[in-house]
């Protein structure tokens, strides 16, 4: 074998190892989300390296969405950890690199928020831990049945986002959501849309989609799978919207995808 053909061993270059080192402090808590890492100056004396070699470092890491390097007087880098919406920027580009389109996106989100749903009615802990959520976020978008049409996606989003925790599976939790914030672009787009033109769902629609989900918390709440399956199955808001005024052809944005990802943190922080 070793007489063969040259194996060459390529030894890891130093601002990958520098940014293999920051990133394991940022998944495993050692950096706390929100924490601001050291100046440049700090960095180097801690990892002994040049400035070039951290720069790159943290250039890669702001790329994976684990840091935010801030520019101008303040300066430094913002701890992200990772999220479903971190995996969402990934996702959307590996979906957009093969030209999957929004359709796409909708069927896979409302074949796995129905398995999601399932889940919730059969968690034995259901009536304590998913229920009294579901019932308060509902409540929380009745009341703003009047809001403009975005204030009132956010809050019907609000729901689906906790039927999608509540599953009590992490991993499916994870990647519903992250398939969820990809869809998610295209329903503010198309409810800033059709706010401008007048043409967002009827007061009677948003009534309708409110007294369905309450509905299914019932359903939730009683433990019965069967019908919690058949009605997500038959009554998925993100069927409607592609029947809607959403073109359904339309290429996942993977740009306006990571814009959202920002601008959430953006609100988080403010």
């Amino acid at each position: 074998m070793l007489n063969g053909p040259r194996n060459y061993v390529h030894a890891p270059r130093t601002a990958d190892l520098v940014a293999d080192r920051i990133r394991e402090l940022i998944v495993t808590g050692q950096l706390a989300d929100g924490e601001r890492l050291p100046s440049l100056e700090g960095l180097l004396d801690e990892f002994g390296v040049s400035g070039p070699t951290m720069r790159e470092s943290l250039r890669m890491l702001e790329s994976e969405g684990l840091i935010t390097v801030q520019r101008g007087k303040v300066g430094g880098a913002i701890v992200h950890r990772p999220s479903y919406a971190t995996a969402a920027s990934t996702m959307a580009l590996v979906l957009s690199s093969h030209d999957t389109n929004v359709a796409d996106v909708a069927e896979a989100l409302a074949i796995l928020e129905r398995e999601c749903a399932v889940l919730c009615a059969r968690r034995p802990d259901r009536k304590r831990s998913v229920v009294p959520a579901l019932r308060k976020l509902n409540k929380n978008a009745r009341s703003l049945i009047d809001a403009e049409e975005l204030v009132f996606t956010e809050a019907m989003t609000a729901f689906h986002e906790e039927l999608m925790r509540g599953c009590g599976l992490a991993t499916l939790a994870l990647v519903t959501r992250t398939v969820g914030a990809i869809w998610i672009v295209s329903v503010r787009q198309w409810a800033a849309d059709n706010g401008a033109h007048g043409t967002f769902v009827t007061y009677e629609e948003r009534v309708e989609w409110l007294e369905r989900q309450a509905h299914l918390v019932e359903l939730i709440a009683t433990g019965d799978a069967a019908a919690v399956e058949e009605m997500m199955t038959e009554h998925f808001s993100t069927v409607q919207i592609l029947g809607n005024g959403l073109d359904a052809n339309q290429i996942v944005d993977a740009r306006a995808v990571r814009a959202n990802r920002v601008t959430r943190r953006a609100r988080q922080a403010g």
